[in-house]
């Protein structure tokens, strides 16, 4: 139950943060609000015990049904509208990895915009894959006909913020062509390179190699050579990078939660 993990490790680092100033206090000799921390600790200590006994899961959303469990629906996808299809398949196969990719025309008119359909598909040689439609118009996104000039691409994957959220609302929205999302909504790129976010958590530069149509479908993979990850100076591969996600159609959300489980290999 991911959020009663939640619940106790807030708990637990309000018992640390209490200990903390109850220690403070006996050193400056300000004795005065000890026992108001005490009682406060103490209760704390004591709500830890009673979430992790399981007497309050009343309080927490029950656990989903496995299928064996309840009675099996099928769906059928062919049959669904394509908004009721997109809900499903988004909520289901969720949370993914949104990044704001970053390109540029042979003109220098840079362009950026949130992806969700993309992956790393490859470690050796280090491949991605992002899946790009084209608009009731026919006419393909601005992030494929870029990489078709310049054949450069930058992966901007944001920290958790509200600030972070408003970015990917503002650079969903379709604007005039041949305007600069850049320089519509103030965003301040790397120095040392033009199509990376200052604000950006991690970025992964990236060159287009192929296109793939999908078929029977208004969008084609675009297959992009990674070559470099630009990380933040203390980042090193074994911590998990808390960035920004999406689940569902609209809700942005962190990833990793508190829940984890290690296993022995990489899947």
């Amino acid at each position: 139950m991911e959020g009663k993990a939640h619940v106790i490790s807030f708990l637990k680092k309000c018992i640390d943060y209490a200990n903390a100033s109850i220690e403070r206090k006996q050193k400056r000799g300000d004795v005065e609000d000890i026992a108001k921390w005490e009682a406060y600790r103490d209760f704390t200590a004591h709500a830890v015990m009673e979430v992790e006994a399981g007497e309050l899961d009343r309080w927490f959303p029950s656990q989903q049904k496995a299928l064996g469990e309840s009675e099996v629906s099928s769906l059928s996808l062919d049959a669904l509208t394509h908004d009721t299809r997109s809900a499903w398949l988004t909520n289901l196969a969720s949370p993914r990895p949104l990044a704001l990719i970053a390109t540029s025309s042979d003109e220098g008119v840079r362009n950026i915009a949130p992806y969700t359909s993309l992956s790393v598909v490859s470690n050796s040689p280090p491949m991605a894959v992002v899946s790009l439609s084209a608009d009731r118009n026919d006419r393909w996104r601005d992030t494929l006909l870029n990489m078709r000039q310049t054949k450069k691409a930058v992966l901007n994957f944001l920290p958790v913020s509200s600030h972070a959220a408003t970015v990917v609302e503002q650079t969903a929205k379709p604007i005039a062509h041949g305007t600069s999302e850049w320089e519509a909504f103030g965003l301040e790129p790397l120095e040392t390179n033009e199509l990376v976010m200052n604000d950006a958590a991690f970025a992964i530069v990236g060159e287009l190699v192929e296109e793939v149509d999908l078929p029977d479908a208004k969008a084609k993979l675009a297959i992009l050579r990674l070559s470099d990850i630009l990380i933040p100076g203390g980042l090193d591969d074994a911590q998990p990078a808390h960035i920004l996600c999406q689940h569902g159609l609209n809700r942005l959300m962190a990833t990793p939660t508190e829940w984890h489980y290690n296993i022995d290999r990489s899947v």
